[in-house]
């Protein structure tokens, strides 16, 4: 066993060293190092003990997401937030932050969107979400349109974010600006 596995699991808690090991390998290596037997060498573990926890590869990264969405509807909470700009900004700021478990969160081929734990997170963050469209609908335009249309904004800021396309735009015209400063007027 491995140092690394020595100080990332404790018996007991077998279940949150298989997420933290999963969670670090997806930082440190991408989405494609994800593989079950990867994982659960990193916790220190034989192959077949995440079986028991999650099942398979797609039960363990269906948690993992599960936990993403979590942290971003805690990130989007109104003990951090004050307004709609501000949670849509969180949302951005998020997905900067933690770009691989963004990206996974959103991986239809790599989670189960009808694991339970999965579907109730993603719930709870998106229920966040919906704060957004207050005061921003129009008579004209039905409620699920404009929530679709500000959770296409915020998502595609942080997608582009993510990938670096944002930054060219902080010095256009020659002006300097921050990341954040230009997200926010995007959102207004």
């Amino acid at each position: 066993m491995t140092a690394e596995a020595k100080s990332s699991y404790h018996h007991g808690d077998l279940h949150k060293a298989l997420l933290h090991s999963a969670r670090t390998l997806l930082e440190r290596d991408g989405i494609g190092s994800l593989k079950l037997r990867a994982i659960t060498r990193h916790a220190g573990v034989s192959a077949t003990a995440a079986v028991p926890h999650f099942g398979n590869l797609t039960g363990l990264l269906s948690a993992l997401a599960a936990q993403g969405f979590d942290e971003l509807a805690a990130a989007m909470s109104p003990e951090h937030t004050r307004t709609p700009q501000d949670m849509g900004l969180a949302y951005v700021r998020f997905a900067i932050d933690n770009p691989s478990l963004f990206t996974l969160m959103f991986r239809s081929d790599a989670v189960n969107p009808d694991n339970a734990a999965l579907a109730a997170a993603s719930t709870r963050a998106f229920d966040r979400l919906i704060t957004l469209t207050v005061n921003k609908t129009h008579s004209d335009v039905p409620h699920e349109a404009a929530m679709a249309a500000l959770w296409a904004k915020v998502h595609g800021l942080a997608v582009l974010a993510i990938d670096g396309l944002l930054l060219p735009l902080t010095r256009y015209n020659g002006k300097e600006g921050s990341l954040d400063d230009l997200i926010s007027k995007a959102l207004s």
